[in-house]
């Protein structure tokens, strides 16, 4: 049977949910537990709670089997003890977070709206960076800049900062610099000195737009040979309440025997482009900031052979979850977003890691330090 998977509303994780309407999230149907007796006894809080471990039974992709299901709804009991005292929202969602544990990936997770406001107001006075970032003078040192670039004509090497993962057209403003254009310049100009090196620098990148990352390594590597990450789908009724078509989906996925399988999408693989492939050695830098899109564009470079990692090992999963479904709890207002796919690595022996290591460790801290060792070992002898 054919599956026709809708495209999902796609939202950043919780890190871009500032921007988010929070009053726009789909709130979770009770329906099914109404005439339940232990439902309808229950405090506002348990309720909810009932409703969250059925969600997140029902729509996290780690709990696409049945076993694992059982070993959450374990936790319903003591659960529901918490709450029969619970006395605020936030304890509730402290409550709630610890179900979570380590499902709790930077898409999945219980929105604390209190704390939340709180963040956003302004701080009296900008906390001061880490000493090792106030190093202004070194090369490795942030900059302010989404992505900027340096050539060094003597060791040969062209250092690219690389931020951010967002530009003039993902943060629809014009007064941004678009990477494409950006990165023909840098290799034009890498082209006309003969650069033999390029160090792409990701340690402080947290994610943002995987289209970015797409074409810097459409620069690297010929695209169609690009062996990429496997997505695979969980279909669930919180996908169904954004989209019905999923619900239809579902409904066929289960009665042909799939229930605790997750749908695996085709790979296409893209078609040739009209890109020069860079020749010279690639060097990429990762540190633990390096997140969500910046830690997939590693992973691929290193499933594909696509040059040296050197660095920080990564606090991201290289095979992970994601494409968030933002949710609303009906009886408290409580708020959160849950992961509806399992993106799996290139690597599959490795699918499992929990870590990406580098192939080379450095001591980012000391930014000085960890340029030289660029310097030495890929400069230009």
């Amino acid at each position: 049977m054919k599956y026709i998977i809708p495209i999902i509303i796609a939202l950043a994780g919780i890190s871009g949910m500032h921007a988010q309407d929070f009053s726009k999230f789909k709130a979770l149907s009770d329906s099914t537990f109404r005439n339940s007796t232990e439902y309808q006894q229950a405090n506002k809080y348990q309720k909810d709670a009932i409703l969250f471990l059925e969600m997140l039974a029902d729509t996290h992709p780690y709990y696409v089997k049945k076993d694992r299901q059982g070993k959450l709804m374990a936790k319903k009991d003591a659960l529901l003890a918490k709450c029969a005292d619970c006395t605020s929202d936030s304890l509730f969602c402290t409550y709630l977070q610890e179900v979570l544990g380590l499902l709790r990936d930077k898409h999945t997770d219980v929105i604390d709206l209190a704390q939340w406001a709180q963040k956003k107001q302004p701080k009296p006075e900008a906390e001061p960076e880490p000493e090792a970032e106030q190093q202004s003078d070194a090369v490795m040192a942030k900059k302010k800049d989404l992505f900027a670039y340096q050539i060094f004509e003597q060791p040969s090497i062209c250092y690219l900062q690389f931020n951010q993962c967002a530009d003039a057209r993902t943060m629809r403003n014009d007064a941004l610099p678009r990477f494409d254009t950006f990165l023909d310049s840098m290799f034009c100009q890498m082209d006309s000195l003969k650069v033999q090196t390029l160090v792409v620098d990701v340690q402080y990148n947290n994610g943002g737009s995987s289209r970015l990352c797409d074409e810097l390594l459409a620069h690297l590597y010929p695209v169609h040979l690009i062996k990429n990450f496997n997505s695979q789908m969980r279909f669930s009724n919180l996908a169904a309440a954004y989209n019905p078509r999923i619900g239809v989906a579902k409904t066929a996925w289960e009665n042909d025997g799939h229930a605790e399988e997750l749908y695996t999408f085709p790979n296409s693989q893209p078609e040739p482009v009209d890109i020069p492939v860079y020749q010279g050695k690639v060097v990429w830098v990762q540190s633990r900031k390096t997140f969500s899109s910046a830690g997939i564009l590693i992973t691929l470079a290193r499933d594909n052979k696509v040059g040296e990692i050197v660095g920080e090992t990564s606090t991201y999963a290289p095979s992970h979850y994601g494409e968030v479904l933002p949710y609303r709890l009906p009886n408290t207002g409580v708020v959160g977003t849950i992961s509806c796919k399992y993106f799996t690595r290139p690597d599959s022996e490795h699918a499992d890691d929990p870590t990406l290591e580098p192939d080379t460790a450095l001591d980012l801290a000391n930014k000085e330090a960890a340029w030289q060792y660029i310097l030495t070992t890929y400069g230009k002898k």
